[in-house]
């Protein structure tokens, strides 16, 4: 399977962990001549990443690309097989989709103290807290984003929680994950897991290098 995309977008960080936890073999490449390339393009007219291509499949969306993974990997489902289990990881994960990671981008833009505008630090410091309390009350964190095991949740947790921790110390003194008692547990286990870890290794040297390039 090939996975077009970087390991330093969190969409397609959440495709590897899945893909490595699975043991699917696959290879992480780069689009030739970019996004925008007519190639490109062919495989996703959206022109962005993830996209895979496994065989004569090809799909992008990153939500859509771990269901199908699961669907046709079976070994070390990400999905658990109870409605009820199944429906609260994947809530955990749309949290983190949908409301955790827009809040997250927002700061990053306001990373640069001379071109920060103050107001909207604030008003995405606020929308992500709001995120925040609500993954808190969801999480399980004993280990996993969800229980004992992993699951689709951490595809979405891990990568947020590395941006989080790599931008909101930029535009705020205050700590990362507050006085969530649940994440803050989850956080130090994530670091202390050699999937999740070697993961976050991978998207530290990129995001090295990306600053270096700024």
């Amino acid at each position: 399977m090939d996975i077009y995309g970087s390991i330093l977008s969190p969409f397609a960080a959440r495709v590897i962990l899945a893909a490595r936890y699975k043991g699917i073999p696959h290879k992480l490449v780069m689009p030739k001549g970019g996004t925008k390339s007519p190639a490109f393009l062919k495989m996703n007219p959206m022109g962005k990443m993830p996209t895979i291509k496994d065989g004569t499949t090809i799909l992008f969306e990153s939500g859509v690309i771990l269901e199908y993974m699961d669907d046709k990997f079976k070994k070390k489902s990400i999905v658990p097989a109870a409605a009820k289990a199944a429906a609260q990881a994947r809530l955990i994960g749309a949290i983190f989709a949908e409301y955790v990671q827009p809040a997250m981008f927002g700061l990053f833009d306001q990373t640069d103290p001379a071109k920060r505008d103050q107001k909207i630090v604030d008003e995405k410091l606020a929308a992500l807290n709001q995120a925040l309390n609500a993954a808190e009350k969801l999480m399980v964190a004993k280990p996993f984003a969800a229980g004992a095991r992993f699951t689709i949740a951490d595809c979405y947790v891990a990568p947020a929680l590395f941006f989080l921790h790599a931008i909101v110390p930029q535009v705020s003194s205050e700590p990362v994950l507050g006085k969530r008692t649940k994440l803050k547990r989850y956080y130090a286990k994530a670091l202390k897991n050699k999937l999740i870890k070697g993961v976050f290794d991978e998207m530290d040297e990129a995001l090295k290098a990306y600053m270096q390039q700024k």
